[in-house]
């Protein structure tokens, strides 16, 4: 007995010794962000006072990396700031709260009266939702979890109602309040949600799974490892998963779905300060970046559930494959089943039709707001296919042609589908006929008549594929096609867009490579010894400013050879320069002028425009602009506005009613009017307007310099676009850029952007979205402003 009170004694002792040098460990950890806080800003004083026995270009690299060290340090304590709890309170509070049962932590609120009481307390809380998709196409959240210094509560919103303005004046408080630390984990769909849901965007946003992540512990960053390390809480990934995916939507919901939930948030607070600690000891920079991944996932807007043609044919290929494994599994002798594993053409139809119905499913869904696996689930989909397939009772499919590589891609016409017979199988009335057939298998939606019309016939005319339609088809592809040729002809690069020349400085050391233009720049200036002509290559005649020695550090980005070729793709030929961070901003930021500036070739800079245009509007909508309020009114607008009506009143011209041709008279005469009150355009137009002719006060369209005026305008719509002053909205978000700071996170989004949803594969190996060195221009230099007037007069 003595021996086991020994033992029992020991490992209390051991336990009490194991959590007294945890506590040190993170008061250390705190003392040591002070101490580095407090040296940095000391080192700042001292160097403030030194600074000015240095001459002018030392001065300015001084001032920079000192910027950029107060900067890290604010982005520092953000991360790690603590507001209002110590350390030892938030282990302490989180050891004696494990004491209790958790039932008796969490208050389940399910009216307005419950939610007058409800009430947060700390500053750093934990945040879960679960989310049904039994509700609506979008689906809804259905409870909401938050776990502040001493309780758990669970907000029932089904219960209240998400027409509910005081919950929504709850929700509102919580989350837009920057003073208020909100801890997920994963939680970026979670953010989503809200602003769906909502309409809240969230301040102050944390997500442990990303910290994790950055971490890289060994057990990985997965909740349930979390969990079991750190808070001595162990579930199986089977029973987390079980309850996540249980029915949210059913009321009441039962004990065990309440503390699941309750739990979910729980731990969240406590999990932020260990993994705090855990992250304190990577690498300062990569500390940083997690900030500025928490400000993006903020920036993300919600985007319905729209399944593409390409995913939903992955669902029906995933969906035909389980059918598949369980009929192995159950050894299924079915006469269909065995039939298809020998008919790869046969399946090929099956998963076409499973794909119609798939559409027409989710069309109706969002018609109706209905949740799309209620109207059908996918397994029975892939049923109803195959016995629509049965029906059809096609006989020696082998000699029906069927080319395409990938059923997905039969919108784009690349197969020939031969299918005489199957049109004559298929009864005249065939509404009536898939509608008696399918009796039984579908569900509600099939019984509405405008969407089996809509989805069926699309079947049907697929299935008929008439010659009429592959022409009309393939002319639009061609059409298409041509554009892009023509557009690629016109604005693509004809001459390298890297020169790769080279400039030596005056004690012979190599400084950069340039184009052959800025080469000719300082040769012309008598700037400059030509040393080498394969490549141009130029020794300058004085002391460059801003250049450290060769040597002292790694390969810098102006000194390694660019290569001409799209750095997403690799492809050589048709490039055009793409600016990451867009010109409408970069234009108002003082900065490397080249740094954001890369190749890609035409589609590469298609899709990666369109994104950026997306992006715009999101910023836009952020600083409260209204950018597309501006865009319409903006010159460019109106001129091509104007160029449309024309062609459209040209194209309907012939036997035109005389009311709906003085309604263009009028349109037109309008138009015309706010031209002339454009002062852009009064400073750019070299058109004669006032030899327009007018009848009744009117515009005559028949008039010749009616006609004059439109081809001028047609011919020179790019220099209207040129000077369009719309940019200026970019100006506007830059001047609400207030300090370094915010410019370098700004800058650092657009990059990141660009890596995250382009993905290139050939950028410059010195390229980094971190990319800071502030670009200045020595009294020589080519792009210094006093000498930009010069180089333009040179072209």
């Amino acid at each position: 007995m003595k021996k086991l009170l020994k033992k029992k004694r020991e490992k209390q002792e051991k336990k009490r010794m194991e959590e007294e040098r945890r506590l040190k460990e993170i008061e250390d950890q705190r003392l040591v962000v002070e101490e580095v806080t407090r040296q940095a800003e000391q080192e700042i004083w001292i160097n403030n006072k030194k600074i000015n026995n240095y001459n002018s270009d030392i001065k300015q690299i001084i001032l920079f990396f000192m910027q950029e060290q107060l900067e890290n340090i604010q982005v520092f304590q953000k991360l790690y700031q603590v507001q209002g709890n110590t350390f030892e309170e938030i282990i302490s509070n989180f050891q004696n709260q494990q004491k209790q049962h958790l039932t008796k932590l969490f208050k389940y609120i399910t009216n307005e009266n419950e939610l007058n009481q409800f009430q947060l307390r700390g500053n750093v809380i934990g945040v879960d939702f679960e989310h049904t998709n039994d509700i609506g196409f979008d689906g809804q959240i259905s409870i909401v979890q938050f776990k502040d210094e001493a309780d758990v509560y669970i907000i029932d919103v089904i219960e209240i109602g998400l027409e509910s303005q005081k919950l929504i004046n709850v929700l509102k408080n919580i989350f837009e309040d920057d003073k208020i630390i909100k801890v997920f984990y994963a939680g970026n769909t979670d953010i989503q949600w809200l602003k769906r849901d909502f309409q809240i965007t969230i301040q102050n946003y944390c997500d442990i799974k990303e910290i994790a992540d950055q971490c890289k512990l060994k057990g990985g960053s997965a909740l349930i490892y979390l969990w079991k390390q750190y808070c001595d809480h162990q579930v199986s990934k089977s029973y987390k998963t079980n309850m996540q995916t249980s029915d949210w939507a059913e009321r009441p919901l039962t004990q065990e779905q309440l503390i699941y939930a309750a739990y979910d948030c729980y731990y969240l607070p406590y999990l932020r300060y260990v993994l705090l600690q855990e992250l304190s000891k990577i690498d300062i920079k990569q500390q940083i970046k997690i900030q500025s991944k928490f400000d993006k996932a903020i920036l993300k807007e919600y985007k319905k559930p729209i399944l593409s043609d390409q995913e939903l044919a992955k669902v029906v290929q995933k969906e035909y494959n389980l059918l598949m494994q369980l009929v192995v599994e159950n050894d299924d002798k079915s006469p269909i089943y065995q039939y298809l594993q020998t008919q790869p053409v046969a399946v090929q139809l099956v998963k076409f039709i499973a794909l119609e119905i798939m559409k027409v499913r989710q069309q109706y869904g969002i018609y109706h707001n209905d949740p799309v696996e209620c109207l059908e689930e996918n397994e029975q989909v892939i049923l109803i296919a195959i016995h629509i397939y049965q029906r059809l009772n096609i006989q020696n499919i082998q000699t029906y042609k069927l080319i395409y590589p990938e059923y997905q891609n039969y919108q784009n016409q690349q197969y020939v589908l031969t299918l005489e017979y199957i049109q004559k199988q298929i009864d005249k009335d065939w509404e009536v006929y898939f509608k008696s057939f399918c009796k039984g298998f579908y569900q509600s939606f099939i019984y509405n008549l405008d969407f089996i019309k809509f989805g069926l016939s699309t079947i049907y005319e697929a299935l008929q594929t008439p010659e009429t339609k592959h022409q009309q088809i393939q002319q639009k592809i061609d059409e298409k096609k041509q554009k892009q040729a023509e557009f690629g002809d016109k604005y693509t690069r004809k001459k390298p867009a890297y020169g790769n020349c080279k400039i030596y400085s005056k004690e012979n050391f190599f400084l950069c490579n340039c184009d052959e233009k800025k080469i000719k720049w300082y040769l012309k200036q008598g700037l400059a010894d030509l040393i080498s002509e394969d490549p141009p290559t130029i020794q300058l005649k004085f002391e460059a400013s801003g250049f450290k020695e060769e040597g002292s550090d790694k390969a810098q980005y102006i000194t390694i050879e660019r290569v001409n070729q799209c750095v997403i793709c690799g492809k050589e030929n048709e490039l055009l320069k793409f600016n990451i961070v867009p010109v409408v901003y970069k234009k108002h930021i003082q900065g490397k002028r080249s740094y954001d500036v890369v190749c890609l070739c035409l589609i590469c800079h298609q899709k990666a425009s369109a994104q950026n245009d997306k992006l715009k509007l999101t910023i836009a909508e952020k600083y409260n602009i209204n950018i597309k309020q501006k865009k319409k009114d903006s010159l460019i607008e109106q001129v091509r506005n104007l160029i449309k009506s024309v062609k459209a009143f040209y194209k309907k011209n012939k036997n035109l009613p005389k009311e709906a041709y003085q309604k263009f008279q009028t349109q037109f005469t309008n138009q015309i009017e706010q031209l002339k009150n454009q002062e852009q355009f009064i400073q750019i137009n070299k058109y004669d307007i006032n030899q327009l002719k007018y009848e009744d006060n009117l515009i005559n369209i028949n008039d010749e310099q009616f006609s004059g005026f439109i081809e001028y305008l047609i011919e020179n719509e790019e220099l209207f676009n040129k000077f369009d002053d719309i940019a200026d909205y970019g100006k506007q978000v830059v001047e609400q850029l207030k300090t370094e700071e915010q410019i370098e996170q700004f800058l650092v989004f657009w990059r990141d952007n660009f890596i995250n949803e382009m993905k290139p594969q050939y950028l410059n190996e010195a390229w980094a979205i971190d990319h800071k060195f502030k670009r200045t221009f020595g009294e020589k230099s080519q792009y210094n402003p006093n000498n930009q007037q010069q180089l333009d007069d040179q072209e």
